[in-house]
């Protein structure tokens, strides 16, 4: 039996188990007989097939697909979008599985393509381009490239899958670099009719464009990346953690990097974290967590401003890469399993709007003590040298105003056992709070950390260009109708 919240989540998709009960059998059969068993698991018993089945936002753990597809090359996808075509069946397409939004990467009666598989990658010296499949995680990625003295731009957490990409990626070197997308020069992809096609600035430049930033698997299946890599070596990074008594202090140093740090090697994420415990009065119930990195073993005085505000931890030391990803943090749990879902803003720093956000996110916490296991607010600034490094690769599917400016996440985590009405109750809630806090004109919603109802790819300035190209490549709405994303409406 699925949950009552998950169909409440996906909205319009509601239709999802009637229409596809029969139709995913038949594509499962036809898969078994094309790519063979090894490849085709349908028991709900399979190991392989339970683990396929875990979501970062546990919520999406519920549906079962008729069967759990495991292709191993560009051709494989092929086969299997031909045959769910043929079968007129729902699917999805998992690669990290990250993404909370319901029927993005899961599918109930459908046909679930698990990328897991592809995970090749490989480093050309004398290009500096790297190559990777999808099915990875950026974690293995910058280990495997940091032998190179090189990295990609991606994730800022080890555990993200390379899907974040394709939403544009930001990472601890996009004041440098651009945006993950930002550094795509080729992608193999297999488009809704099957064909296998390379994207890049000279063949299929449409597609190519719509897929730096777009958004998954809006237009195609992305089977391989080529990208620039970049030169890594030592970081100088680390947390520091504050009581939450320095909100105001923190933040407005927050506000103040926004606004002012002109070094493109340094990178910061601010993180608010608040737990439904009672305060006591003590704040034991809320944290603050900088992110700070810098390119480079010497930061300066880029980060003077957050180490000079009393603090309960400072981990700032020499790290690689790899260590940087796998910073720990005790309160963090932004790749824990659970009922977690997304929302985003988008503000100028003008008028304190950094402090405005948060003061409204702190009154609705506080307001609805026992409504949540988690809520955090991290504060993504977008530099000026960040958009003009897009800029000078060509720009994305954003096609992003000067900065500064910056991203707003909201995470909030449910907790197990809510009622119906108090599940639905709190979601509108926050998202209210959300809607409330208002978001700068002209300034695109961040794709990877937007709730589906939010409709971030109406925020681009490019949302008619993306259109029309999503009619060139689903001219008869596969993709739309038969597995989760955007919309184009």
């Amino acid at each position: 039996m699925i949950p009552f919240y998950l169909p409440l989540l996906a909205g319009a998709l509601i239709h999802e188990t009637t229409a596809s009960t029969a139709a995913g059998p038949a594509a499962c059969t036809n898969l078994t007989t094309k790519l063979g068993s090894s490849k085709v698991v349908s028991s709900q018993l399979n190991l392989q097939y339970i683990e396929s089945l875990e979501y970062w936002n546990t919520l999406q753990d519920a549906y079962k697909p008729s069967c759990v597809v495991y292709p191993a090359s560009a051709q494989d996808v092929s086969t299997a979008l031909q045959a769910i075509r043929t079968a007129d069946s729902r699917f999805a397409i998992k690669a990290g599985g990250h993404n909370p939004n319901t029927f993005f990467s899961s599918v109930d009666a459908g046909v679930l393509l698990d990328m897991s598989k592809m995970t090749a990658k490989s480093y050309d010296p004398d290009t500096t381009l790297a190559t990777y499949e999808p099915g990875g995680v950026f974690g293995d990625l910058y280990e495997y490239y940091v032998q190179y003295n090189r990295t990609v731009v991606g994730a800022r957490l080890a555990g993200v899958g390379t899907g974040l990409a394709l939403g544009g990626g930001m990472s601890y070197l996009s004041p440098q670099y651009g945006l993950a997308c930002d550094s795509f020069r080729e992608l193999e992809i297999v488009l809704p009719s099957g064909e296998i096609v390379t994207a890049s600035e000279s063949s299929h430049p449409d597609l190519f464009f719509a897929s730096r930033g777009g958004g998954g698997n809006a237009y195609g299946v992305v089977t391989k990346y080529t990208v620039q890599s970049r030169p890594i070596g030592e970081l100088y990074a680390g947390n520091v953690i504050y009581a939450f008594p320095q909100k105001d202090t923190v933040i407005e140093a927050i506000g103040n990097f926004i606004k002012y740090n002109t070094d493109p090697k340094a990178a910061i994420i601010g993180t608010y974290e608040k737990l439904p415990t009672p305060d006591l009065n003590l704040n034991l119930d809320e944290a603050i967590i900088m992110f700070l990195v810098y390119d480079g073993p010497d930061s300066g005085a880029a980060f003077d401003n957050f180490t000079s505000i009393p603090h309960l931890l400072n981990t700032l030391s020499i790290k690689t890469y790899p260590e940087v990803v796998n910073m720990p943090i005790p309160l963090s749990t932004e790749l824990s399993r659970g009922a977690n879902i997304f929302r985003v803003g988008v503000h100028r720093p003008e008028n304190n709007s950094y402090s405005t956000a948060l003061d409204k996110w702190r009154s609705w916490a506080e307001s609805n003590k026992g409504k949540y296991e988690l809520l955090s607010l991290d504060f993504q600034p977008v530099p000026r040298s960040l958009t003009d490094a897009s800029k000078s690769q060509g720009g994305n599917a954003m096609q992003m105003p000067d900065g500064p400016w910056f991203w707003l996440n909201y995470l909030i985590t449910t907790p197990p056992g809510m009622s119906e009405a108090d599940y639905n109750a709190v979601q509108e809630s926050y998202r209210d709070l959300v809607a409330g806090t208002g978001n700068a004109e002209g300034l695109p919603l961040f794709i990877n950390d937007a709730n589906v109802d939010q409709d971030p790819l109406s925020s681009f300035s490019t949302f008619e260009r993306l259109k029309g190209i999503k009619k060139v490549y689903d001219p008869d709405n596969f993709f739309v109708e038969k597995t989760g994303g955007w919309s184009f409406e």
